[in-house]
């Protein structure tokens, strides 16, 4: 008892002096505390921690159990809300921003994570999806790659978007293309129905010539040719009957483009490091 105290009171002063604080435990080889930090804790054989202080907060709008929020303040949470809100909370570290309590999380990528990136080469685990042998790689990214079912190569992601696996389809295969040209088998199923502006037994009308000469092959009073007068005349009747007839759509098989607006980037997978 008598050592702590003695611990305590050199301990105070030391921090009156300094305006800093080292905690130890063990004897540290500097016993100075580091001049950046107004705290310090050693372990001398690194296998202890620091033990924040436990707390059940009700939600993350809610200063409860300080009687406000207090921005910098960090707890432990233990408790986990009983509806799942914007605002509850689980189990973990939170820190008070001032307004309201964040839960303090760290990410950490798994084999076969996917993302982009404007990183240009290989960091961290994650590796460039550009078509390489799994051969060239490390012996933890050939495992990994091999566990994804990249046996031989890694999927070239150049000039190509992600999209959800099917189930027939093999992980990483390529396909699709930018621009089709579109064919009587890709137009809708429909049908058209056209007739001509007279569909029963009919004439039709045409103009003479009227150059005022008869000019006819044929003889007697009736000429079924003629071109000495001006008129408009008509055909005789010859039934009912229909007219075909074609358009040019006036096309020229242009591809379409298909590629919609874009933003380029890499593409990485996560092999471990």
């Amino acid at each position: 008892m008598k050592k702590l105290v003695f611990a305590i009171i050199l301990l105070s002063i030391n921090s009156f002096i300094n305006a800093q604080v080292l905690i130890t435990n063990g004897i540290p080889t500097n016993p100075t505390p580091n001049p950046n930090a107004l705290l310090e804790i050693y372990s001398q054989n690194n296998n202890k921690g620091l033990l924040m202080p436990k707390v059940s907060l009700v939600t993350t709008d809610n200063p409860n159990p300080l009687s406000s929020h207090i921005a910098g303040m960090t707890v432990y949470n233990t408790n986990t809300s009983t509806t799942t809100t914007l605002t509850s909370v689980t189990p973990g570290i939170y820190y008070n921003d001032g307004t309201s309590w964040n839960k303090l999380e760290v990410q950490t990528p798994t084999v076969g994570d996917v993302k982009y990136s404007n990183v240009t080469t290989d960091h961290d685990g994650w590796y460039l999806l550009d078509g390489r042998l799994i051969s060239s790689l490390s012996s933890t990214a050939q495992t990994a790659a091999s566990s994804l079912g990249f046996t031989s190569v890694l999927p070239n992601s150049a000039d190509r978007y992600l999209k959800a696996k099917s189930a027939s389809e093999t992980l990483g295969a390529a396909g699709g293309n930018t621009s089709v040209v579109l064919t009587q088998a890709n137009l809708p199923n429909n049908t058209y129905n056209t007739t001509t502006s007279s569909t029963g037994a009919h004439n039709h009308t045409y103009n003479d010539r009227a150059s005022g000469t008869v000019n006819s092959i044929e003889s007697g009073s009736t000429k079924t040719v003629v071109d000495n007068d001006f008129a408009i005349s008509t055909t005789s009747s010859a039934g009912a009957h229909t007219h075909t007839f074609s358009i040019s759509t006036g096309g020229s098989s242009t591809p379409l483009n298909l590629q919609p607006k874009y933003l380029s980037a890499y593409i990485f997978v996560y092999l471990g490091q």
